[in-house]
């Protein structure tokens, strides 16, 4: 394998690929600025919810699913926006709203003997942020030489180790420690040098590690995996298989005509290739051709959908699929399976990498992905480069966004962390103009 031994810097890394990357367009989105929640009725018990959230001072909508009800009392910054004669019983109901920064809503059903209302708010936002292009997602490990050895296996040639230095207060409380972390760094790419998105492989020491295990199931909130695409999927499997790498099931074909499987690293932590006719065929080893997209999986497809629809994401295609048998062992599951997708990018031009936005309907799992720091076992952030990162972060605060912890980094560049609408922790960075 080449490595490439030097000390690793983002703003360097950035720079190269600034270059790479198209300009940016302006990008509409109508996000979910509170909710969807479901008030189910409980008979004789009127009941009332109450929140808080944060918009940008304008029109907004209150979209409401009144199943089986024909009445219930919502106030919103203090005034009524409901009346009984807008339920029909059965239906969609649609208010018109103008919302602050800072707003509060209070929602009151009524003690029937069932039904339940859905209750969402939604506003129409419009921004350039100047995403350019996915720089790499990251991957917490228990063993970092043992997990150099299995990108070696499967046939990473780009190596930058070891990249950053082992503490960082900047990058730490930009992350959500509270003071400073200790950790190992190396960077992997199908690539020498890395121009497409790579691996950000960190393992947390000492005090600065958290026990808790990757997702044990591909259908968990949060980051489950990535994909790669191979010429040649089944002699991968063989080959893979000698070398004592866990694969979930047999390569498989889904629905949709994808041939997949999913593997194991040594933490469990799920990668997923996919076979392609891209690139030049079968060798006697393992035959990856580049990074296809990083999965997320969320609690409501069109609550992130707009979420990175804001962020530049406007290319999709459909991912919904369902199915039984093979197709749900190779998932892992015994019985059948049932997801709403949506594949995005940023469009021409770009890596071509997306994100794979998954909505799993059956089995699911209503479990919060991990909070805060991003110190766990597992995929847990995704990188994205921009063009300026002043103009970013004083952009999504003006929208409403809170950013997770102060600017990481040093004079020409940094690095910032907003959480996604299911706390997945999306990282952008680049140049600041301060």
């Amino acid at each position: 394998m080449n490595r490439i031994k030097s000390i690793h810097t983002s703003p360097t890394l950035f720079l190269v690929l600034l270059a790479l990357a198209p300009a940016a367009l302006s990008s509409e989105a109508n996000l979910t600025r509170f909710g969807p929640e479901t008030y189910e009725l409980v008979q004789g018990i009127p009941t009332t919810y109450s929140a808080t959230f944060r918009a940008i001072d304008g029109p907004a909508q209150l979209v409401l699913q009144d199943n089986g009800i024909d009445n219930a009392w919502i106030q919103v910054n203090g005034l009524s926006v409901v009346e009984s004669q807008d339920f029909s019983g059965n239906g969609e109901v649609v208010v018109a709203l103008n919302l602050k920064m800072e707003n509060t809503i209070e929602v009151t059903v009524p003690g029937m003997p069932s039904g339940e209302l859905g209750v969402r708010v939604t506003q129409v936002t419009q921004a350039d942020l100047g995403l350019l292009r996915q720089g790499y997602f990251g991957l917490n490990t228990s063993d970092l030489e043992r997990q150099r050895g299995f990108y070696d296996t499967l046939g990473f040639i780009g190596e930058i180790y070891p990249a950053g230095p082992e503490t960082s207060t900047t990058f730490a409380q930009s992350l959500g420690f509270p003071d400073d972390y200790l950790i190992y760094v190396s960077l992997h790419s199908l690539e020498d040098p890395p121009t497409q998105p790579f691996v950000d492989t960190v393992q947390f020491r000492g005090n600065s590690y958290r026990e808790e295990p990757p997702y044990a199931n591909l259908n968990r909130i949060g980051m489950a995996y990535a994909t790669y695409s191979t010429t040649d999927l089944d002699g991968d499997f063989a080959y893979l298989q000698a070398e004592g790498v866990d694969f979930v099931s047999a390569p498989t074909t889904a629905p949709n005509g994808e041939r997949f499987v999913f593997l194991k690293d040594q933490d469990g932590i799920y990668l997923k290739l996919i076979e392609t006719d891209e690139g030049e065929g079968p060798t006697p080893g393992v035959d990856l051709v580049r990074l296809v997209n990083t999965n997320m999986n969320v609690a409501d497809l069109q609550r992130s959908r707009e979420f990175y629809r804001l962020l530049g994401f406007t290319e999709s295609e459909s991912g919904s699929q369902a199915g039984s048998g093979e197709f749900a062992a190779a998932h892992g599951f015994d019985g059948p399976i049932e997801f709403e997708g949506e594949d995005i990018s940023l469009g021409e031009g770009t890596d071509g990498a997306t994100i794979q936005l998954r909505q799993w309907k059956s089995p699911y799992d209503n479990a919060s992905s991990y909070p805060p720091p991003v110190n766990h076992l597992g995929i847990d952030r995704i990188n994205f480069y921009v063009r300026d990162l002043t103009v970013v972060i004083k952009t999504m605060n003006e929208l409403g966004f809170e950013q997770l912890g102060p600017i990481g980094g040093g004079p020409g560049g940094g690095i910032v962390f907003f959480l996604d609408p299911d706390g997945i922790k999306v990282q952008l960075s680049g140049p600041s103009t301060d």
